[in-house]
C-alpha cells in the first residue's frame, strides 16, 4: 500500500508547481499564457509577411537569442550558485559574491552590449541577412534583450519576480498586437523586429528604476568578486554557459545557418528572399522547436530538485522521467497533426510546410534528450559533461551550416548530428560513472 499524505501536504503535482514558481517567480497560468501569446504572435507574422520573411525574421531572432546567451549565463550562475551555499553572514566570500552579483551582471550585460556592435555585424554577414535595414533593426533587438535580461535581473534582486511575471505577459501582449498592424501595413521582416523592439521596452523598464551605479562602485564590486573567486564558482559559470549555448545550438541553429543555405535573396537590388519553402522549412521548425519549449518547465522542476542534492537519488529524477514521458507522445502527435496546424500558420497554402513537421518531430526527441541531459548533467554538477556538451553543440552547428544546404537535407544532418552528440554525452558520463563505482 501506498503511504498516506501527510494533513496538509500538497499533493504531487501541486508541489511541482510550488517548485516551479519559487524557481521562476512566475505560476505556470503566466508561463501558458506568454507561451500563447508568443505562438499568436508567430501566427500572425506567418499569415502577413510576405514570401521568404517570416524565415528571414526567424534568422533574425535566433542571432538576437544567440548574443543574449553569455548574460543569461552569468545570471544563472550567481542565482543557483548563491543558491547553493550557506545564508548570509555564514560565509565571508559568499555574502561578498552575493552583494555583488546584481552590479557585475548589470556590467558585464552592458560590456557585452558594447562587444555585441561588432559581433552582430560580423555574425550578420556570412549568414547573408539581405538588407542593411535588417542588420540594424537585429543590433537594436540585441540592446533591448540584453536590457531585458537587467531588468530580470533586477526583479530577481528586489524580489519582485511577480512584477517581472506581469511585464513579460504584458510584453507579450504588446508584441502580438503591434506585429499584426505593422505587418498588415509593412510585410517585411522589418515589422516584426520592430514589434519586438517595442514589446522589448517594456521589459526593460525595471533597469531604469535600478538607480545609477558610479564607474567606481562598479569597478569595486567587479574587483571583489575577481577577488573572492574561487574555482568551484569559476567552473559554476564556465559549465553554465556551456549547457546553455548547446541548449541553444540544438534547439535553434538550423533556423540560423537556414538564411545562408537556402534563403538569399533572390533579387539584389531589393534584398528579397520570395521563397515561400523558405517559409515552409521555418513554420515546420517553428512547430518541432514547441516541443523542446513546452516541455522545459519539466525541466527547472528537475533542476530544482536535483541541484539541491550532493548524490542523485531516485526520487530526483522523477521529473527526468515525466519529461520523458511527455516528450515521446507529444512529438508522435505533432507528426500525426502536421496538417492542422500547418493549416493553422499557413493558410489554404500549407501542404509544404505539413510536409516538413513529421521530419522535425522525430528530429526533436535525440535533441530533447540532450536538453534534458544538459539540464541534469549541469544541475548535478558533473562540469566535463557540460563542457561536452557545449562541445558538440558548436560541433552541431557547424555540420549544419556546411552540410545542410538544401531544405529536404537540413532535418537528416539534425537528427543524425543529435544522436552523435547524444551518444557521445552518453558514452562519457557512463565511462566516469564506472571509473567512481568500488
Amino acid at each position: 500500500m501506498n503511504a498516506a499524505k501527510a494533513p496538509g501536504e500538497p499533493g504531487f503535482f501541486r508541489r511541482a508547481l510550488l517548485i516551479y514558481q519559487t524557481e521562476t517567480g512566475q505560476s505556470l497560468i503566466v508561463w501558458a499564457l506568454v507561451a500563447l501569446l508568443n505562438f499568436t504572435a508567430q501566427v500572425v507574422f506567418r499569415r502577413e509577411l510576405a514570401p521568404g520573411e517570416f524565415g528571414t525574421l526567424n534568422t533574425a531572432l535566433g542571432v538576437i537569442g544567440l548574443m543574449t546567451v553569455p548574460v543569461l549565463a552569468v545570471n544563472q550562475a550567481f542565482t543557483h550558485y548563491l543558491a547553493r551555499h550557506p545564508a548570509a553572514g555564514q560565509n565571508a566570500r559568499i555574502d561578498s559574491l552575493r552583494a555583488a552579483a546584481l552590479v557585475v551582471t548589470e556590467t558585464f550585460a552592458w560590456i557585452w552590449g558594447g562587444l555585441s556592435l561588432l559581433l552582430v555585424f560580423l555574425l550578420v554577414s556570412p549568414l547573408d541577412l539581405p538588407r542593411f535595414s535588417l542588420q540594424l533593426f537585429t543590433l537594436m533587438n540585441v540592446l533591448i534583450a540584453l536590457g531585458g535580461l537587467v531588468g530580470w535581473a533586477v526583479c530577481q534582486a528586489g524580489d519582485q519576480l511577480r512584477l517581472w511575471a506581469r511585464l513579460l505577459a504584458a510584453a507579450a501582449l504588446a508584441r502580438v498586437l503591434a506585429g499584426a498592424g505593422l505587418a498588415w501595413r509593412e510585410p517585411w521582416a522589418e515589422s516584426g523586429l520592430a514589434a519586438f523592439l517595442l514589446a522589448g521596452v517594456i521589459t526593460l523598464t525595471p533597469a531604469f528604476r535600478s538607480g545609477e551605479t558610479s564607474a567606481a562602485m562598479r569597478l569595486k564590486a567587479c574587483l571583489a568578486v575577481w577577488s573572492n573567486l574561487g574555482r568551484d564558482f569559476l567552473l559554476c559559470v564556465g559549465a553554465t554557459f556551456s549547457v546553455l549555448l548547446a541548449l541553444f545550438l540544438f534547439s535553434s541553429a538550423d533556423r540560423i545557418v537556414a538564411q545562408s543555405c537556402f534563403g538569399i535573396a533572390t533579387n539584389n537590388n531589393l534584398g528579397l528572399v520570395n521563397w515561400p519553402l523558405f517559409d515552409s522549412y521555418q513554420t515546420a521548425g517553428l512547430l518541432g522547436r514547441a516541443l523542446l519549449w513546452g516541455t522545459q518547465p519539466l525541466l527547472w522542476i528537475l533542476f530544482a530538485q536535483r541541484s539541491r542534492l550532493d548524490r542523485t537519488t531516485p526520487a530526483s529524477l522523477t521529473f527526468f522521467w515525466i519529461y520523458l514521458g511527455a516528450l515521446l507522445p507529444a512529438a508522435i502527435l505533432l507528426g500525426c497533426l502536421a496538417q492542422p496546424l500547418s493549416r493553422l500558420f499557413c493558410g489554404p497554402n500549407f501542404q509544404s510546410t505539413a510536409l516538413f513537421v513529421p521530419s522535425f518531430a522525430a528530429v526533436m526527441v535525440p535533441l530533447g534528450l540532450l536538453q534534458a541531459l544538459g539540464v541534469f548533467s549541469l544541475a548535478s554538477r558533473r562540469y566535463p559533461e557540460c563542457f561536452l556538451l557545449g562541445g558538440c553543440g558548436v560541433g552541431y552547428a557547424l555540420l549544419l551550416y556546411l552540410a545542410g544546404r538544401q531544405p529536404q537535407l537540413m532535418p537528416a544532418y539534425m537528427f543524425g548530428g543529435g544522436v552523435v552528440s547524444l551518444m557521445v554525452v552518453l558514452f562519457v558520463g557512463v565511462v566516469r560513472w564506472g571509473r567512481k563505482q568500488p
